[in-house]
C-alpha cells in the first residue's frame, strides 16, 4: 500500500503531538520546586543599635558669687579658667571696719552682762523691782545679739568656694569698692558635669513604652570612647529629661550626668559626641519580628512559620501578638530567641514543607 505525500505529513504531525504529550506528562509528574522563602532570626535585635548624637557640656549650675556686706575688695581670684576646690578663698573685703565693729559689740555686751549680773543678785535682796530687772536683762541679750551680728560681718567679708568652683568670669577688679550682693565674681560647679543631647520622639516613645537597658558615653573627634585613667570607657548616667518637646525640631532634651576625669580636659560649653547602644527584645517585652513572618490565614489567629534548620522544612507555629508598629509586630509568647522564622513567601507554605532559604538579602525592619 503506497502512501501519498499528505497521509504521511499527517502521519507526521501526529508522531511530533505524541511525542509533546508524553514530554508534558513527564513535567508534571516531576515535584515542584521547593518554594524560596526569607528566613529571619528570632532576638538577632538584641544586639545594642548605636545611634550617635550631638552632646553639649554643661556645668552642674553656673552662680554669681556675691558679699553680703558692702567694702572694698583687697583679695580676688587672679585667673579665670581655673578650679578652685571648695573651702578655699575666693575673694576678702577689707575687714578693718567689721573688726572694730565687733570689738564695740563685745564691750557693751561686757558691760552689760555686768549690769545683769549685779542685777540678779539684787533681786534676790529686793533691791530692784522686777521691771528694772526685766530691762537689765533685755540689755544683755540684746548685747549678745550686736555680738553675733557682728561676728557674722566679719565673716562675710570673705567668699569661700561652695563647691569645686570653676572661675569663668570675674565681674569686678580687686581694690574696687562694691555693695552688698553685687556680683564679684561667677562660678561654675564642677563637681559633675551636665551632658545634653536632643533625642528624637520616635526614640522617647521607645524609652517609655519599652524601657530598653542602654548605656551613653562620649566619643573623641576620631570616633572612639573617652576613657579614664584606667582604661575604661566612661558611662554616663541619667539625670533628667524636659517632658516638652522642641517644637522646631521635634526632640526632647535628656540630661547625663558625667563625673569629672582627671586628666580629660572637658569644660562646659564643649560640644562632643554621644554614643547610646541601645539593648532591644528581650523575653519580658517579647520578640520583634517584621510583619510579613504573621500569618493570619491559617487555623489560628496569629502564626509564624518556624524554620528547621537540619531537615530544610517549616511548621506552623501559633503565637499572640502584642504591639504592632512600623512594620514591626510584637510576638509576646509562641516563639524564642534564636529560632528562625520565615519573614517572607509564607502564602504557599504547609506543615514540613521544604523550603529554599534566600540568604543574599536580609529582612528589612
Amino acid at each position: 500500500m503506497k502512501i501519498n505525500c499528505s497521509q504521511r505529513f499527517v502521519l507526521l504531525m501526529l508522531g511530533v503531538l505524541t511525542l509533546m504529550a508524553c514530554s508534558k506528562q513527564n513535567e508534571e509528574t516531576k515535584a515542584k520546586p521547593a518554594p524560596l522563602v526569607q528566613l529571619y532570626e528570632v532576638g538577632k535585635d538584641v544586639q545594642p543599635s548605636i545611634r550617635h548624637f550631638v552632646a553639649r557640656v554643661d556645668a552642674l549650675s553656673t552662680v554669681d558669687m556675691s558679699f553680703q556686706v558692702a567694702g572694698r575688695i583687697t583679695q580676688l581670684a587672679d585667673r579665670q579658667g581655673v578650679v578652685i576646690s571648695e573651702g578655699k578663698l575666693l575673694a576678702a573685703l577689707d575687714p578693718k571696719d567689721y573688726e572694730l565693729a565687733l570689738r564695740q559689740a563685745q564691750s557693751s555686751m561686757r558691760q552689760a552682762e555686768s549690769d545683769f549680773d549685779r542685777a540678779k543678785q539684787l533681786q534676790q535682796d529686793n533691791y530692784i523691782s522686777d521691771s528694772e530687772f526685766d530691762s537689765l536683762k533685755t540689755n544683755y541679750d540684746n548685747a549678745q545679739l550686736a555680738v553675733e551680728n557682728a561676728q557674722m560681718n566679719v565673716e562675710y567679708t570673705k567668699l569661700h568656694a561652695p563647691f569645686d568652683a570653676l572661675i569663668t568670669n570675674r565681674l569686678v577688679e580687686k581694690f574696687s569698692y562694691v555693695q552688698p550682693n553685687q556680683p564679684v565674681l561667677r562660678v561654675q560647679n564642677i563637681n559633675f558635669l551636665r551632658v545634653h543631647v536632643n533625642i528624637p520622639e520616635q526614640l522617647m516613645r521607645l524609652a517609655v513604652e519599652e524601657a530598653p537597658h542602654y548605656q551613653v558615653f562620649l566619643e573623641n573627634k576620631q570616633g572612639d570612647k573617652i576613657l579614664n585613667q584606667a582604661g575604661e570607657p566612661v558611662e554616663l548616667s541619667y539625670l533628667e529629661h524636659k517632658t516638652e518637646v522642641n517644637s522646631a525640631t521635634q526632640t526632647y532634651q535628656v540630661t547625663f550626668k558625667l563625673p569629672r576625669l582627671e586628666g580629660v580636659e572637658l569644660l562646659p560649653g564643649m560640644v562632643l559626641t554621644a554614643r547610646i547602644e541601645i539593648e532591644r527584645g528581650n523575653n519580658n517585652s517579647g520578640w520583634w519580628v517584621p510583619m510579613g513572618a504573621i500569618d493570619t490565614s491559617g487555623p489560628e489567629e496569629f502564626a509564624v512559620w518556624v524554620f528547621d534548620k537540619s531537615a530544610g522544612s517549616v511548621s506552623y507555629q501559633p503565637v499572640k501578638l502584642g504591639i504592632i508598629r512600623d512594620q514591626n509586630a510584637q510576638i509576646i509568647s509562641g516563639i524564642k530567641a534564636g529560632e528562625v522564622i520565615v519573614a517572607a513567601g509564607i502564602r504557599e507554605l504547609q506543615n514540613d514543607m521544604l523550603v529554599r532559604p534566600f540568604d543574599n538579602e536580609k529582612p528589612v525592619l
